[in-house]
């Protein structure tokens, strides 16, 4: 067999997952179409109206949080396909879930904003221990105590800042325990603020959210995740 003929294979892989890709982005553009032919059907009899996350404040007011000793800066990404959103959109959502989630009761398992960097689009953020799938991985045992208590904060705090999570994963990535065993929910990128969707996916996602018993729905996939991952051996 020739070179070239042993490169074909490879050749072809890698043409189907661009053609994968390609696919998904297409159908994720659709839904996209499909959700703002909508909401401008809605809002057109009122116009004029806002742009969709139009006029983001040139400097955001970070509420004072204590420097933890290890911090970690994350950078905002273009989500199209996983909520439709563009890089500063998804930006601008979790800044915000996280200022809301700062000022109340329970921000301590909340990540807190220590420093922002518009022009970069990336952010820095206190240390919450590490994700229960690192923990899992690692082969660590997870307990968490005053698990009730804990899970009961965290929704509480997320009801009264009006943001609802939507990417909480079964594998634990969302989740964090730190060493003196406070459990943290992170990843705001993907959620809806004061009940609005900002996009079509996260419109979906919002209905099955509220399918699912909404909070009190949430902190039942909280629970069942950290049993799930307990209980593996």
């Amino acid at each position: 067999m020739t070179q070239d003929a042993a490169e074909l294979p490879e050749k072809h892989r890698k043409l189907a997952s661009n053609m994968r890709k390609l696919k998904a982005r297409h159908e994720a553009a659709l839904r996209e179409i499909a959700f703002l032919r909508a909401r401008l059907a809605m809002v057109e009899p009122h116009a004029p109206q806002p742009a969709i996350l139009s006029g983001f404040p040139a400097r955001y007011h970070l509420p004072a949080a204590p420097r933890t000793p290890v911090t970690h800066w994350k950078e905002a990404r273009e989500r199209l396909l996983w909520s439709g959103l563009a890089r500063e959109q998804a930006l601008h959502l979790e800044v915000t879930c996280l200022i809301r989630l700062a000022q109340g009761q329970g921000a301590a398992q909340f990540p807190r904003l220590l420093a922002l960097e518009m022009p970069a689009g990336r952010f820095e953020l206190t240390d919450q221990g590490q994700t229960l799938l690192a923990l899992r991985t690692a082969g660590r045992q997870i307990r968490v105590p005053d698990a009730e208590m804990q899970i009961a904060t965290i929704l509480a705090a997320l009801e009264a800042a009006r943001v609802v999570h939507l990417d909480l994963h079964r594998d634990g990535r969302n989740l964090c325990l730190d060493a003196g065993g406070r459990l943290s929910l992170i990843d705001f990128d993907i959620a809806a603020l004061d009940g609005v969707p900002f996009s079509g996916e996260i419109a979906a996602r919002l209905a099955e959210f509220h399918a699912a018993g909404g909070y009190a729905g949430f902190g039942t996939r909280m629970r069942a995740i950290i049993a799930a991952l307990r209980d593996q051996r």
